[in-house]
């Protein structure tokens, strides 16, 4: 992965160093959807398939970030922002 960040994605290794900064808290709230390695996650994380597709799950952050908290940096686990959010840019 070359970025950490960008206005519509925040990796899982951008969190881990910079978990209480305002750019993280910004996110607070959004509808995002699960990227690991293989692709974006499918409801309940039962597959993959690809951002803005029918199938990719939107869940809120938090509770994104919780359901990849065990994943190791090899995994390239990130956050998109669901489309028709505006970017978030601190």
């Amino acid at each position: 992965m070359s970025k950490l960040f960008t206005p519509r994605m925040m990796s899982q290794e951008y969190l881990r160093r910079y978990g209480t900064t305002a750019r993280v808290k910004a996110w607070h709230g959004k509808q995002v959807h699960i990227q690991t390695e293989n692709g974006v996650w499918r409801k309940n994380g039962q597959g993959y398939t690809r951002a803005g597709s029918e199938s990719a799950w939107a869940i809120p952050f938090e509770d994104a970030v919780r359901r990849i908290d065990h994943c190791g940096p090899e995994k390239c686990g990130c956050f998109l922002l669901v489309d028709g959010q505006p970017d978030i840019v601190i």
